[in-house]
């Protein structure tokens, strides 16, 4: 800990450093006369030496074992030292200072230690400070060698050093050395820029084999790197000022530590995508607009002589006329080959037609969600949806690490479940559409996987019930209609030799036999309950009712259409929803007093029973947050009962205390509707 603390405090001492220095660099060219000065009084090193050092230490006190961070740092004091040492051995040696040959010495190819490891290095190590792989490792190798014979080739040869109208001979160039300048500006300069091009490829194949991350950080430095590129490309073809090519280009290069610092530390934070989409937008728009005024200006010059400001008026006023339509189109284009949707009614559309196009509601939401993705330019998003049981569901597309945004997604006034996206990187009118129409398709996945369960349930329920009556049969049943038999064919064989006793073998018989037909009724009762063909609905409800001891039932039948003729799943299903309400409320609920309200009822063309059955216990348990606990066997059976004829049974606090269930049973479908 100690010695990383003492690195970080030589790195911060080192860049504070580094700054001073190229201050001092600054100020020390105006002491030197003016034939003895550089020509060019700012370069881009200037810049390395001022930003790239902090950078570094910036990086260095955050991810002390970064190796891009290092070699960050470490260019930034070569360049610093460099552009030191130009005015300092400028000066020495005008003023015949001791050792002014050898300042002057360092300060000719000190810049190789700081310009090769920025155009081989820098992208051969980026970003986690290795190879691509190791087959990338010769590469590294032959990196290293060519910076060492680079800088010894040019610290050898014995040439001479210019200052102005001086002449400084090298004090360390060898005589020998005279015969390989040849292959040191030769095959070896040939050799390194093959290297550094290799290295800026391992760029490309690092990008193609990376994951979303890696490719984010990638782009970054590509982005820079290329405008890099760009400018200098362009003082080679256009005859630019000294003063306008050096300040874009120290910006640009400036823009290398830069950009890396945000890959590293901040890449999820900032888009580089819109970056990228601005910059081709705009750039285009300038290059059309300055081809469209000068060109006018240019074609009135030369058809009409004398009408050059009258040109520069028409070309001003036809660049601001075409200016917005021609940003529009241009914004279109450029999307359309990045694959960015930003018209949120063809953005609808085409999730509409990859919705239908999708094969079940789940793989709807997965190609919806990556339409809504790609539409945004957002680098992941996720729908998550909360199903019936308090558990939550999530479904994501592309990278979902960092998703703090949350946008409801809500479905006739309820919310099914919510869209996550990156906070802040996004067009929040588009996101809104987008989720009116991912919320129809969180409901369908809801209602498929709550069908899925009901189906599971319905299953087991069948599966268990089967299961009761064969075990019932072969248990019960079954032995005791074999012991029947044989006691008859045993009163049989006896009756002419004992009639007597087989008198009362015969009454035992007949009592054996009438507990045989109870069981058998239970049985049959456990299939539908036979009080409801001999007394129908209400009339099994009040006999239900009055079997209980406590509490005191209250049957109230609302006026409306008669019950008449049910469905038999419907009074099966009602019955079995009373029958277990009033036992909640009998051994959970210490209720006093439970009122049965029944009614059927039309409800936009479709008849329905409709079941309330309250009551004045102590009502449901509540958790500190306000949740109800996790309903238990009993009230999940009422609502898949309810639930397989296609209605609804919803269970909750009753107004002035206790609690209420609310059944409603379809007794006929809606006109056009599937009946269930």
């Amino acid at each position: 800990m100690a010695g990383e603390r003492a690195r970080l405090v030589m790195v911060r001492v080192a860049a504070v450093a580094a700054v001073a220095a190229v201050v001092a660099g600054l100020l020390l060219r105006f002491t030197i006369p003016e034939e003895y000065r550089s020509v060019q009084p700012w370069r881009p090193e200037h810049v390395m030496g001022l930003v790239y050092p902090a950078v570094g230490a910036f990086l260095l006190a955050r991810r002390p074992r970064l190796v891009v961070a290092w070699l960050i740092w470490w260019i930034g004091l070569m360049a610093a030292l460099h552009v030191v040492l130009q005015p300092v051995s400028r000066w020495a040696v005008v003023h015949e200072t001791p050792g002014a040959a050898w300042l002057r010495w360092v300060a000719v190819w000190i810049y190789l230690l700081e310009f090769l490891p920025l155009i081989t290095l820098l992208p051969l190590l980026y970003p986690d400070g290795r190879p691509p792989s190791p087959r990338w490792r010769p590469l590294l190798v032959t990196v290293y060698a060519l910076i060492a014979l680079n800088a010894v080739g040019m610290a050898l040869l014995p040439v001479q050093y210019t200052v102005g109208p001086l002449r400084v001979p090298n004090p360390a160039g060898l005589d020998f050395a005279a015969s390989l300048e040849p292959l040191v500006r030769g095959p070896l300069a040939a050799v390194t820029v093959a290297a550094a091009f290799a290295c800026l490829f391992s760029l490309a194949v690092r990008f193609r084999s990376g994951g979303p991350v890696q490719r984010r950080q990638i782009a970054w430095l590509g982005y820079v790197l290329l405008a890099v590129a760009v400018l200098g490309f362009s003082d080679l073809v256009v005859a630019v000022p000294f003063v306008l090519w050096t300040v874009p280009v120290s910006v640009a290069v400036a823009g290398v530590p830069v950009a890396i610092a945000i890959a590293v530390l901040r890449h999820r934070l900032y888009d580089i995508d819109l970056i990228v989409n601005r910059t081709v937008v705009y750039g285009a728009l300038a290059v059309f607009t300055g081809v469209l005024y000068f060109g006018l200006i240019g074609l009135v010059n030369w058809a009409v002589q004398g009408y050059g400001a009258l040109a520069g008026l028409a070309g001003a006023l036809l660049v601001g006329l075409t200016f917005q339509p021609l940003r529009h189109r241009l914004q279109r284009a450029v999307d359309r080959l990045l694959h960015v949707e930003r018209d949120p009614y063809a953005v609808a559309d085409r999730l509409s037609r990859t919705v239908q196009q999708a094969r079940d509601p789940s793989a709807a939401l997965r190609s919806a969600l990556a339409s809504a993705r790609q539409a945004l330019g957002v680098r992941g998003a996720a729908v998550e949806i909360a199903d019936r049981d308090g558990g939550v569901r999530l479904h994501g597309d592309g990278d979902t690490d960092a998703l703090s945004e949350e946008i409801p997604l809500r479905w006739h006034g309820a919310t099914v479940g919510r869209l996550l996206l990156p906070a802040g990187r996004h067009d929040a009118q588009l996101a809104g559409v987008l989720a009116r129409h991912l919320a129809d398709v969180a409901h369908a996945v809801r209602l498929t996987a709550d069908l899925q369960v009901s189906r599971e349930r319905i299953l087991t329920t069948r599966e268990e019930e089967r299961r009761r009556l064969r075990r019932d049969l072969h248990d019960g049943l079954g032995p005791t209609l074999a012991a029947l038999a044989l006691s008859l064919d045993a009163a049989r064989l006896r009756l002419r030799t004992d009639p007597e006793a087989v008198a009362r073998e015969l009454v035992a018989l007949r009592e054996r036999m009438n507990a045989t037909i109870d069981d058998i009724r239970r049985l049959v009762y456990g299939l539908r309950p036979p009080a409801l063909d001999n007394l129908g609905l209400e009339g099994a409800v009040r006999a239900l009712a009055a079997d209980l001891p406590e509490p005191l039932v209250e049957i109230v039948v609302e006026p409306g259409p008669a019950l008449g003729e049910l469905p038999a799943a419907a009074e099966v299903a009602a019955y079995r929803i009373v029958a277990e309400a009033l036992n909640n409320a009998r051994r959970h609920a210490e209720a006093t007093r439970v009122t049965v309200r029944m009614c059927c009822e039309h409800d936009e063309g479709a008849e329905r029973l409709t079941l309330v059955v309250a009551d004045d216990g102590v009502g449901l348990p509540v958790l500190p947050d306000g949740r109800v606990p996790h309903a238990g066997v009993g009230l999940g059976s009422m609502r898949e009962r309810a639930a397989e004829l296609g209605g609804t049974c919803t269970i909750g606090p009753r107004p002035g205390g206790g609690t209420e269930v609310i059944a409603h049973l379809p007794l006929s479908p809606a006109p056009g509707a599937p009946t269930p």
